[in-house]
């Protein structure tokens, strides 16, 4: 169990009630009820108190083989060791599918190969360290404009969102402006929104030519924001290439330049626009709450950046001088995981940490549960950064701890994000407070993401 190395008193963020269930395994007529209602509000309501404490619960949800699986090797077993048997869920497939088609996310098979190779070369450490100085001068950029606005009230989660677009827009796509930044960001907040949960006929597996009622809305979002993304494609394939503008190939560039036809560029074009900057605000924004609310903590953050010689080092190197730092984005993402939920269904039976699988079983990690593990985590529910330095760290069972996933489908930018959410925070502490003055706290809900329930208003002062 990992060593709790902070003895003051930590502060316990809020978080959605629990689920009250009548036993564990079966499910009763009120029991669906009470899911269903939950699902509705909020999915990470559907959890009720003992999912904290249980490492694997086989159940039978309306006649499907089930298991939640919170447990390390287990989920090991699951998502690497047998990776190949275990398939992606219906379920997410139908929240998902319907916007990103056959990009990364949601492909499988040999088009979730193509993709892969295709987008791999853009992600390696060299190419993501280079990024590093652009993404350190969108932040230099958004920060002094912030800073004018000294004494005043800005929105945490929208600040982040606008940020971190902007960093993709100039690291992965040169800067280009062919996107609609404002109509992009307002319509994947809607797409969130209307379509973050499953839809109930999901949910009970009704086959897909039965019509979702209410998603109408939902089908013109996805049109427009994949007409959007198509416009970018299509501007650059008539722009001069990466070798006649005398510039290095970016994303876009490599996208268009694998072989993959239009459908496929607008697909993980798409992707990484969207799960690429939402994700990492959502994390940033979460991680500002939680420094506003510890005093110490990010007093301790600020000395550390104050400290380091930022100026003379690379950005793509700060989180060898900014640990705590680290730390913190590493704790805020525990208590807010950016894939709530990872879902896979098995092909054939199988065996796990004992417990026999059945073909067609659906097999929930949640990731939610899983960073919050009585038994794993001490003071769980604490935001307790000092759990990631040390012994801590090195004390945190393997697979424990899956902010982007694990296996072969692990979060291809997951380097990229980590070094942008150092490079921003160490930013904005350099020169800036933010503190939260909502009327009260913020709950996360599941929509996809981990979004707050309210707005997250914080005042904004120079230091």
């Amino acid at each position: 169990m990992p060593k709790d190395v902070s003895m003051t008193v930590a502060f316990t963020p809020p978080k959605p009630p629990c689920a009250q269930y009548s036993g564990v395994g079966k499910l009763e007529l009120s029991d669906y009820w009470t899911y269903f209602r939950a699902m509705q509000r909020n999915p990470l309501e559907v959890w009720g108190e003992q999912h904290f404490s249980i490492r694997m619960a086989p159940f039978q949800f309306l006649g499907r083989s089930s298991l939640l699986l919170n447990d390390p090797a287990g989920i090991h077993h699951c998502f690497v060791t047998n990776a190949a048997n275990y398939g992606m869920n219906p379920v997410r497939q139908a929240v998902l599918k319907p916007f990103l088609r056959d990009g990364l996310l949601t492909a499988e098979g040999d088009v979730w190969k193509t993709a892969r190779k295709a987008v791999s070369p853009v992600f390696t450490p060299r190419r993501v360290n280079g990024f590093a100085p652009q993404i350190r001068t969108v932040c230099d950029a958004t920060l002094s404009a912030l800073a004018e606005r000294d004494g005043q009230t800005v929105d945490a989660s929208d600040l982040m969102v606008e940020l971190t677009l902007d960093v993709l827009i100039e690291t992965l796509f040169s800067g280009d402006e062919a996107l609609d930044k404002a109509r992009f960001t307002r319509g994947i907040c809607d797409l969130l929104e209307i379509s973050g949960i499953p839809h109930p006929f999901d949910l009970i597996h009704l086959p897909g030519w039965i019509p979702r009622i209410g998603q109408g809305k939902s089908r013109r979002v996805i049109k427009d924001l994949r007409e959007q993304v198509g416009t970018v494609a299509s501007a650059r394939r008539a722009a001069p290439s990466a070798k006649e503008a005398g510039r290095t190939p970016d994303f876009l560039d490599l996208l268009l330049g694998a072989g993959l036809d239009d459908t496929a560029v607008i697909d993980n074009l798409l992707t990484f626009l969207a799960a690429g900057h939402e994700t990492t605000a959502r994390t940033l924004a979460w991680t500002l709450y939680l420094l506003s609310r510890d005093e110490e903590a990010r007093t301790r953050l600020e000395a550390e950046v104050d400290g380091a010689d930022l100026t003379g080092t690379d950005p793509a190197n700060w989180s060898s001088l900014l640990p705590f730092t680290e730390a913190v984005l590493k704790e805020s993402l525990r208590l807010y995981p950016s894939a709530p939920i990872l879902a896979r269904t098995s092909k054939a039976w199988d065996l796990v940490a004992g417990l026999p699988v059945p073909a067609g079983s659906d097999v929930l990690v949640s990731t939610w549960l899983l960073h919050r593990q009585r038994d794993i985590w001490e003071h769980a529910d604490e935001f307790r950064p000092d759990r990631f330095l040390g012994e801590a760290a090195s004390a945190i069972p393997r697979d424990a701890y899956l902010p982007f996933g694990l296996g072969p489908r692990v979060c291809i930018g997951a380097r990229f994000a980590m070094m942008e959410m150092v490079i921003v925070m160490a930013c904005l502490a350099s020169r800036l407070r933010l503190d939260f003055c909502g009327d009260r706290e913020p709950v996360p809900v599941m929509r996809i993401t981990l979004q707050p329930d309210t707005a997250m208003p914080m005042r904004v002062s120079r230091r």
